[in-house]
């Protein structure tokens, strides 16, 4: 029975490394989201004149069958301004140029943050080698397109596996053991706060509605589509358990979203979220589980950044949070098989290759769920366990792996719900007295609050790509900023907006003499929180700054729309806070008419507006 589910368990990790090499699969969400967040620009002076016609279709042809198949995500320019230009107004740009028109634009651009790799493209390879050499951005010099796409092939699908299978986890060294909060005891508190929100949160038919719409709104391929009509229409019918081993789509959302604090896209997807945990909890309790009495091991592997794995390195007998979802297995043969069928796709020798051991007391009652999976799905192995998102482990011991060359294997603890170095750093949720408080309505006004400013994570993550330290800080603190809002926890929540304010000033160029973009949810955050305590004075400063940072931008996008149209329902809410009905109507009105324009009609964002200005309309007619 092993050997034949180990052949099963090697074909399955054969068909992910297929998968991260080939375009034509049925799933490539994961890969498209790293995609996404790069720009593919071609630049040559040759483009479109009537001689290479034949040449330009196949070079974009073979462009995009490597980054992607919608051919569009490849930017094509004949002249440097033209490129020059696009280059500064976008984010993350893999750049193709020719060398003539390279050694002109290279030195003008190579250092701005949105470059992040350039491939010169040319005939005379030795004659542009030369002045390129310094450029630590340039991957190369190619005179044959073929070579671009082999390498571009290369570079994509490792740092798509990296992306998709990175593991995000917060140290907190053993040192750490009081109230004093810091950075790591903040993350930590975080983790659990979310936990206690997501899993208030209201499950019926609405949640799943909102489920729904936000994967509609985010993920828009035929495949994608697909997957999503699936779910919506069948996803009674199947456990959830069942849905998150089907496909990686799903699972990508969730554990990409824990990964990256993205609350907003927690919130929408809490339904499924909870009745995943709600499901490893009852196959934890059921009579499916082996045994309920001594120890179990269980083994993943994994690739780690050296940087990350030196943290871990550095905080032996320390804590280690890990926020998404842990798949492992009890079988040490299997994450062996893992770390060595994915090695032959990584060539960065800034990645250690790792086995995590995981030692679980079944005895005692640990801070999450965990469960063997393998009964009740046919996509695992029939020794696969889930263990439940944010869960909290106790560093034991790291040395080499043996009889594997350069892996290391580490060996951590699932704690209880007794450690007391855990307890003692969250014992400060105690005083939100959250058991008084209606949880499922916090969850809602959470929500709410990130709906507004949907783009919140976009926008920072486009100006903080070269700095993912900062830029999980400032998701971080923005993220605490609303939960203690919604708790009204008002001084703890204008704290925390105040420190993303100094990252932003202190790690964000365009925030060091002026106000950014990506600053107008916080400013119209931190009017909010003066409002709940009546500070109108502050609130309407803050509000009206917000508002100046979108009036400055000249274009007509949806993303302006969608920000503008929030500044004037914020602002709206102020005053109607303060009783100023018909400068309330005013601003509910100029929202709805921005929000019209790219919302449909019945839209839920439009339809509260609506909801709003009627209901304002009405108490002026009966105070007359």
């Amino acid at each position: 029975m092993g050997n034949k589910n180990d052949k099963l368990e090697k074909s399955r990790l054969h068909d992910i490394n297929n998968n991260l090499l080939n375009t034509d699969i049925y799933d490539t969400s994961w890969i498209e989201a790293f995609e996404k967040s790069f720009s593919f620009v071609w630049c040559d002076a040759s483009i479109g004149t009537q001689n290479t016609v034949d040449d330009d279709k196949n070079t974009i042809t073979q462009l995009a069958r490597i980054i992607n198949q919608n051919r569009q995500l490849v930017h094509t320019f004949n002249e440097l301004d033209a490129c020059r230009e696009f280059i500064t107004h976008v984010d993350n740009v893999c750049l193709i140029i020719s060398g003539t028109m390279g050694e002109e634009l290279v030195p003008l651009i190579h250092n701005l943050e949105q470059i992040h790799s350039i491939y010169i493209f040319c005939f005379n390879r030795e004659k542009h080698l030369l002045w390129s050499s310094p450029y630590r951005k340039v991957r190369g010099v190619f005179n044959n397109i073929n070579d671009i796409c082999e390498s571009l092939k290369s570079y994509v699908s490792t740092q798509s596996l990296l992306e998709y299978d990175r593991l995000q986890f917060d140290v907190i060294s053993n040192e750490i053991n009081s109230l004093t909060t810091n950075e790591d005891q903040l993350r930590l508190i975080y983790s659990k706060l979310n936990r206690i929100i997501l899993f208030n949160m209201d499950s019926s038919d609405r949640g799943k509605q909102h489920m729904i719409n936000y994967c509609r709104d985010q993920y828009k391929t035929e495949n994608q589509i697909e997957l999503i009509n699936d779910f919506e229409q069948n996803y009674s019918k199947h456990s959830p358990i069942w849905w998150y081993t089907k496909n990686y789509f799903f699972q990508g959302i969730i554990n990409r979203a824990l990964r990256t604090h993205d609350l907003y896209a927690l919130c929408s997807m809490h339904r499924y979220i909870k009745d995943l945990d709600l499901k490893v909890l009852q196959l934890n309790e059921s009579k499916q589980t082996t045994t309920t009495t001594g120890s179990l091991n269980l083994y993943f592997g994994q690739f780690l950044l050296k940087s990350d794995f030196d943290e871990i390195k550095q905080n032996v007998g320390g804590l280690m949070c890990i926020n998404q979802c842990v798949s492992a297995n009890s079988e040490l043969s299997i994450a062996l098989m893992y770390i060595e069928q994915q090695q032959k796709l990584i060539s960065n020798t800034n990645i250690i290759r790792v086995i995590f051991q995981i030692h679980i007391d079944r005895t005692k009652e640990s801070i999450v769920s965990y469960a063997n999976i393998g009964f009740v799905s046919q996509f695992v192995h029939e020794k696969e366990y889930l263990i439940s998102m944010l869960s909290v482990y106790r560093i034991n011991k790291i040395e080499k792996l043996l009889g594997v060359s350069s892996a290391w294997l580490i060996q951590i603890t699932l704690i209880d719900k007794n450690d007391k170095q855990y307890n003692n750093l969250i014992q400060c949720i105690n005083e939100y007295r959250l058991e008084k408080m209606n949880l499922t309505e916090i969850g809602y006004t959470i929500w709410n609050r990130l709906n507004l400013f949907k783009s919140t994570n976009k926008l920072f993550k486009q100006v903080l790509y070269n700095n993912p330290q900062e830029l999980r800080e400032i998701i971080l603190h923005y993220n605490m900023g609303i939960i203690y809002d919604s708790l009204c926890q008002y001084e703890k929540s204008l704290n925390e907006y105040r420190k993303v304010l100094h990252i932003a000033r202190e790690y964000i160029p365009s925030c060091y003499q002026k106000d950014d973009l990506c600053l107008v949810s916080l400013f119209s955050n931190m009017a909010a929180v003066f409002e709940q305590q009546n500070h109108f004075s502050d609130a309407f400063t803050h509000a009206f700054r917000a508002l100046e940072i979108v009036l400055r931008i000249q274009d007509d996008s949806i993303l302006k729309k969608e920000l503008e149209s929030s500044c004037y329902y914020n602002l709206g809410l102020i005053h109607d806070q303060e009783e100023k009905l018909s400068e309330a109507k005013n601003f509910y009105e100029q929202a709805l008419r921005i929000r019209q324009e790219y919302l449909p009609l019945g839209h839920l964002d439009v339809t509260i507006l609506q909801k709003l200005i009627t209901s304002l309309t009405e108490n002026r007619n009966t105070s007359f």
